[in-house]
């Protein structure tokens, strides 16, 4: 039971999702970002999810397929450094198609700290392999704690929420054996710290 709980876990909170689950609390929560179009509210979730899951899914599908081509000689960097690369790359291209208005800044800062968080891991790479799971969740309560202190208006209770999830969320993929302890603390740390710098700076 515990371990079906946590594969779910680990699915629902894939590192894909989470810019996109974040984004729609934005936009249908009881934020300032609540007064948008409908139309506009689904635009920005299409063009995140574009970039967040869409666009990586295909990329990551061609490299399985050139891997079968190229006699498996690409799975190891199949496996981790391409995907961040991609992702990293899917996520600024995400930043520039948000600049086209001042009102998305926000959403803006949102897709470049997932560039940097997806960069964060891709560097530390040879060294910590952090958990990407623990990065986005770690990226995503910055975001939101970021959001408090602005004022983003009644983000307190979901920041608490996304608090509790991370530590369900670590509890689970130390449960499935997926991560170590390191690999949890360094993903959320590098992830809430890059993060929080590209919020308040970029």
């Amino acid at each position: 039971m515990l371990k079906r709980l946590s594969k779910i876990l680990s699915a629902v909170f894939h590192p894909s999702f989470v810019p996109i689950y974040l984004v729609a609390l934005l936009l249908f929560a009881d934020s300032v970002y609540d007064m948008f179009p409908l139309r506009i509210k689904f635009y920005l979730l299409w063009v995140v999810a574009l970039y967040a899951l869409v666009i990586p899914f295909v990329g990551r599908a061609l490299l399985k397929r050139a891997d079968k081509w190229g006699g498996g000689k690409i799975k190891h960097l199949r496996s981790k450094a391409i995907p961040l690369l991609i992702g990293t790359c899917c996520y600024l291209l995400c930043a520039i198609t948000l600049m086209k208005s001042p009102s998305l800044i926000m959403f803006r800062k949102i897709a470049l700290a997932a560039a940097m968080s997806e960069l964060f891991c891709l560097l530390t790479l040879p060294f910590w392999r952090a958990s990407l799971h623990m990065t986005a969740m770690g990226a995503a309560t910055a975001a939101l704690v970021t959001l408090n202190i602005i004022g983003a208006q009644n983000m307190f209770w979901v920041m608490m929420a996304s608090i509790i999830i991370t530590g369900m969320l670590a509890s689970a993929r130390l449960y499935l054996g997926r991560n170590n302890g390191i690999q949890i603390l360094a993903g959320f740390i590098g992830g809430f710290a890059v993060s929080a710098v590209t919020m308040l700076f970029f």
